[in-house]
């Protein structure tokens, strides 16, 4: 690229300029342009190299993307921050790879005893009991031999069950005598002990008693999750579930991390249901009623986040048939009706925006009919109440949220990491075919997101990107490619339809004038390459605000000493 001339006046000129590319802007019309100007966190214009180059001063940045595309930042609408920065520095991997067999995770947890101090929890994540050779979830049988004194917790993959060893259940106060909770289950042994896995409320329950980590431990782990999101594109992420790992400790962490300069991408949080602890009475405190939608650009309370069912992996999401290998189990509803019901209208009332989660379609017809209460109309109101995962959600629930203006966040990555499980196992051939009907969604005009629920899958947008695309399952097989979606229609899933899920279309999912500058620079345009190498694209920059934030090496045509820039990397 030849030498950039710098022209603009400096107090008009923009602060970020991208050249010799595709910029995708995602606006409604699709359209595409070549370059792209930012000034003061947000763009200035999108238009050919020519008209950009006009804007370029002596203090702006040029980037040469060599035809590499340009598209807004990703919106990541279902994360989990610090649950997953917490699982970057854990004690133990547990998770498959690397593990092979509970024996393997076993040694994992003998050396992280080993080196635990007296007393503290040797905490592991991940484990995924599908994915183990021995088929089960271990027990407290198979960590006792390995950690006696020292007390265990390892978390399944799905955060709905852990399992603990004999000092963890004697600390929690856990024996034969202690009952189910509801919408919970202690599993126990033919002797009727509690073996060591607990399950939904159980588990819950068990995470809240652990000594929580210290809020400067919680401030490293959203760091670390962070400089994870920047590298696969994503400038937002919905933390759906804040105070699920820290309590509300986590809300000071995201404000240490923010001071530290550790909070690098543009978080909205929903807050976990235990923190409203008078919301089963239908109550809440004028503090709590009061603080939805505070925050600003990086930081936003967006919602709060309710459960309704589990996990199908774990025969826990609620089924209306029976599970394919276990007939008479239809999973279970972590709240009576009645109990969800006045939950949702409680949050509703006080002018929350409600994301619930829900896998199975006895779940999400629970859910419709905690919303349907509400009386919900799109053409009267815009609250946007959302059902997170929507598995199972069949083409008639489809309907109903349609009608009632519900939003979906789709946990995409289920057809690529468990649709051969869910075909040979959970749910049958048929059933398995519709998990995650995107293409229905379409057909029914019900807006939604796309997501990856880390950590409890990998993040990078353009794997989800490439399974609505795909449809392929880990074993190489389609899986319902009636429900494929175009490459269009998948990307909005990560940008503007995204957007629309947190309230912040006007800001951000497209690259408009006036918008702001978020943006992921990919290797090649997704929608120009084949389907099949849509996942293998690279993320070679992030920008947010119109500053680069991950990436960029290679790409300056031109820069004066006194702008900042990115890492390097």
């Amino acid at each position: 690229m030849p030498e950039v001339p710098r022209t603009a006046d400096p107090f008009t000129a923009a602060d970020l300029v991208l050249l010799n590319g595709t910029v995708r802007t995602m606006d409604r019309a699709g359209t595409t342009r070549t370059a792209l100007a930012a000034r003061g966190g947000r763009v200035l214009a999108v238009d050919d190299d020519a008209a950009v180059r006009g804007l370029i001063g002596p203090r702006t940045r040029v980037l040469d993307l060599q035809g590499r595309c340009a598209v807004p930042g990703f919106i990541e609408t279902h994360n989990h921050p610090t649950f997953f920065g917490l699982t970057l520095a854990a004690d133990v991997d547990a998770g498959s790879p690397p593990n092979s067999t509970i024996a393997d995770v076993a040694a994992r947890v003998e050396q992280a005893a080993a080196d635990a101090e007296p007393g503290t929890w040797v905490r592991g994540y991940r484990y995924d009991d599908t994915l183990l050779a021995d088929d089960r979830h271990p027990t407290r049988a198979d960590l006792d031999p390995v950690s006696r004194d020292r007390p265990v917790c390892l978390q399944h993959v799905s955060g709905h069950f852990c399992v603990l060893n004999t000092a963890g259940l004697r600390l929690l106060g856990i024996d034969r005598n202690t009952p189910d909770p509801v919408g919970g289950a202690i599993h126990r042994d033919a002797a009727g002990e509690p073996d060591g896995v607990l399950a939904e409320t159980a588990a819950f329950a068990a995470y809240a008693a652990m000594p929580k980590p210290e809020t400067a431990d919680l401030a490293e782990a959203i760091g670390l999750a962070g400089d994870a999101y920047l590298a696969a594109g994503v400038t937002t992420v919905h933390d759906t579930g804040l105070g699920l790992v820290g309590g509300p400790a986590e809300l000071d962490a995201y404000r240490l991390a923010r001071r530290k300069g550790r909070l690098r991408n543009r978080v909205r949080a929903y807050l976990v249901q235990d923190l409203f602890p008078g919301l089963s009475r239908g109550e809440l405190s004028p503090v709590e009623a009061g603080v939805a939608g505070l925050g600003d650009d990086l930081f936003r309370v967006a919602g709060v986040k309710l459960w309704a069912d589990g996990s199908l992996q774990g025969l826990t999401g609620c089924v209306s048939e029976g599970y394919a290998c276990a007939p008479d189990k239809n999973g279970l509803l972590i709240f009576p009706q009645d109990d969800l019901s006045r939950r949702v209208a409680t949050l509703h009332e006080a002018g929350w925006q409600v994301a619930i989660h829900g896998n199975g379609d006895g779940a999400i017809q629970a859910i419709l009919e905690a919303y349907a209460k509400l009386g919900l109309d799109p053409l009267e109101g815009d609250r946007r109440h959302r059902i997170e995962h929507c598995q199972m959600v069949s083409e008639r629930q489809l309907d109903q949220m349609a009608a009632a203006g519900i939003l979906a966040s789709f946990f995409i990555k289920h057809v690529y990491y468990w649709g051969d499980r869910h075909r040979d196992r959970f749910l049958g051939p048929e059933r398995a075919r519709r998990i995650d009907p995107l293409a229905s969604a379409v057909k029914h005009g019900v807006t939604f997101g796309l997501h990856s629920d880390t950590p409890v899958v990998p993040v990078p947008p353009l794997e989800g990107i490439w399974c609505a695309v795909r449809r392929t399952t880990r074993d190489g097989h389609e899986l319902g490619p009636e429900q494929r979606v175009d490459v269009d229609t998948a990307l909005r899933g990560y940008t503007s339809q995204a957007a629309h899920l947190g309230f912040e279309e006007r800001e951000k999912g497209s690259l408009e004038p006036g918008k702001l500058a978020d943006i992921a620079v990919l290797s090649a345009d997704p929608g120009t390459v084949a389907p099949d190498a849509v996942r293998a694209l690279q993320v070679d920059a992030t920008v947010i605000g119109g500053e680069v934030v991950w990436g960029g090496a290679g790409l300056d045509a031109g820069r004066a000493a006194a702008v900042g820039g990115g890492d390097g990397r």
